[in-house]
C-alpha cells in the first residue's frame, strides 16, 4: 500500500461556538489533547523529518554544478 497523497490537503478552517459551556469545551480541549498525543506517538518521527525538510534550503547538487562549466 501506498502513501496517501498529501498535496491537496488543505488546513481545515473551524469555527469555535460560542455556546459550548465550559465542561464542553474542557471535553473537546482533552479530545483533541489525546488525539494530539496519540498521533505524535504513532508518527512522531515522520512528522519531525517532514518538518525538518519543509525547513532545510534547498540542496544544490555540488556533483552536477561542479561538472557545469562557468561562463
Amino acid at each position: 500500500m501506498s502513501k496517501p497523497d498529501n498535496a491537496g490537503l488543505q488546513p481545515a478552517r473551524l469555527t469555535i461556538p460560542d455556546y459550548w459551556t465550559p465542561d464542553a469545551a474542557l471535553a473537546v480541549f482533552e479530545l483533541i489533547d489525546d488525539l494530539r498525543n496519540q498521533i505524535w506517538r504513532r508518527y512522531g518521527l515522520v512528522i519531525q523529518d517532514d518538518l525538518r525538510r519543509q525547513t532545510e534550503p534547498d540542496h544544490i547538487d555540488d556533483a552536477a554544478t561542479a561538472s557545469k562549466p562557468d561562463f
